[in-house]
């Protein structure tokens, strides 16, 4: 069993204190918007102010501490790595929920709600009516979606794609070895770029499409990053319009497709997209997945097929990509349909994306196991077989870890489903709400005045599900490992 030592605490604390160095100019941003409004408005109030100079402070002051960890040049590995962003997710929410707080938007157990759901971009919210909330906290809250998601893309960089893991084999074949890894601040640095132009983008469709600038702005962080915060109470459904649906379609898949795959479409090589076993595998899970939900939404809400169609369509899309943008109240669904979205967010999006759940390539790893299993009990015992991907046999080392993972998913979210059982939900709405954290979606499954009703113990319980399904499980369970059986390291 792994162990945590003192060194290794040293180690993750100062490289703790960078990632608080950049989250301190981070909550400065707002600032602008909050600028702006006082202008319009004539005055500016001090918690306007505080409410994001005060975290900015309370970052840069952990920073200076932090740096000042004597490490002894020993070098960060993987294991501290992935110490570092469990707790840095953990304090970045904390310190993040300051401005719900000071701007008097929420209580702390809502704003801590709200701030972990922003940052670990799954978009669930202790909002009701984000209407008539400031605008400075409507973009703030969208920008920490957006920054959640191009962190998510990082740590998949360095952590997840490290050797040996399946991920890492399959796209050195896909993308080639040195595109992975030949300086990993480049790699970054060209990730950064790629997620900004795609942002532009998002935004000017948007705009052009009929949707206000401000809300284009926070719908783009919302979709690109596959968060799901919005302005309107009623999501996406405020707007009614087919084309708006289609841009916000088009790029939560963006956001679920793995970045190393963007570096190929931007060299012109666009075959490279559906070459892909993961994005063939969303297609396919997606049509078959809407034609499910279309036919048993028109059976139980009756209306035209195109209306079934399109409903279905996007909260389809919005499931698999763990976005959580919604066109219609899933409160009243049928049970097959919420089912089949269930399914669709804990698969999730592919590798080294914005995207939760445990990943298609994972998923995929599963179904070939299945697959060998099958011609095990009907071909000779003399026979020769491999469980491949991609047409490449896998070690069994790699297989016993994918399948490690998902049963660790499996028990943890059934964990998650008793718990939230226990508080007084069905079934059904207690696994929604699960793989809904966990998978870092945001759908909600229970009309709008329960859900803000639920208690305390609810919303901590959601909390830790965001931040567990945000860090896939491991991490996590190390941590918690290390201290329980710890050995001398």
């Amino acid at each position: 069993m792994l162990s945590i030592s003192l060194r290794d605490i040293k180690i993750s604390l100062y490289e703790l204190g960078g990632i608080c160095r950049v989250v301190s100019v981070i909550f400065l941003v707002p600032l602008a918007f909050t600028l702006y409004y006082a202008m319009r408005s004539g005055g500016i109030s001090m918690n306007s102010l505080m409410a994001f100079l005060a975290p900015a402070v309370i970052m840069y002051l952990l920073f200076i501490v932090l740096s000042r960890v004597d490490i002894k040049d020993f070098p960060p590995r993987t294991k501290h790595a992935m110490i570092t962003t469990s707790f840095a997710w953990l304090i970045i929410a904390l310190v993040g929920s300051l401005p719900f707080v000071i701007s008097g938007t929420l209580g702390p157990l809502d704003a801590f709600f709200e701030s972990m759901s922003g940052w670990t971009t799954t978009g669930m919210t202790m909002i009701e009516r984000p209407e008539l909330v400031a605008g400075d906290i409507l973009f703030y809250r969208a920008l920490t979606q957006w920054v959640g998601g191009i962190g998510i893309i990082v740590l998949a960089l360095v952590v997840l794609m490290r050797k040996g893991t399946v991920a890492r084999d399959y796209y050195s074949s896909e993308v080639g070895e040195q595109r992975i890894r030949p300086r990993i601040e480049n790699t970054i640095k060209e990730t950064w770029k790629i997620y900004s132009i795609y942002t532009l983008a998002c935004i000017s469709l948007l705009y052009l499409a009929g949707m206000p600038f401000f809300d284009s702005i926070v719908h783009s962080f919302s979709a690109l990053s596959t968060g799901g915060f919005t302005t309107r109470t009623a999501s996406i459904a405020y707007y009614n319009s087919p084309l708006i649906e289609f841009i916000l379609m088009a790029f939560m898949i963006i956001g679920a497709v793995g970045f190393l795959i963007h570096f190929k479409l931007f060299n012109g090589q666009i075959h490279a997209l559906f070459q892909n076993i993961e994005f063939r595998y969303m297609i396919g899970i997606l049509t078959i997945s809407v034609a499910i939900i279309m036919v048993a939404f028109w059976l139980n809400f009756h209306g035209s097929v195109v209306d079934a169609l399109r409903v279905s369509l996007f909260q389809s899309v919005s499931g698999m990509t763990c976005t959580g943008f919604s066109t219609t109240d899933l409160g009243n669904w049928p049970d097959l349909p919420i089912a089949v979205l269930a399914m669709l967010m804990y698969i999730g999006g592919l590798y080294g994306s914005t995207a939760g759940g445990i990943k298609i390539l994972r998923f995929i790893v599963i179904l070939n196991v299945v697959r060998y299993n099958l011609k095990r009990l009907i071909l000779p015992k003399s026979a020769v077989l491999k469980i491949k991907l991609g047409g490449k046999p896998m070690e069994d080392e790699e297989v016993f870890f994918v399948l490690g993972l998902s049963f660790a998913y499996v028990f943890v979210a059934i964990v998650g489903t008793f718990a939230m059982m226990f508080l007084g939900y069905s079934l059904i709405h207690s696994l929604f709400l699960t793989l809904s954290a966990m998978g870092n979606v945001g759908l909600v499954n229970i009309d709008g005045a329960p859900w803000f009703m639920m208690n305390s113990m609810g919303k901590i319980a959601l909390i830790t599900l965001m931040w567990i399904g945000r860090l896939e499980i491991f991490p996590v369970l190390t941590i918690f490992s290390s201290v329980i059986f710890r050995k001398k390291g």
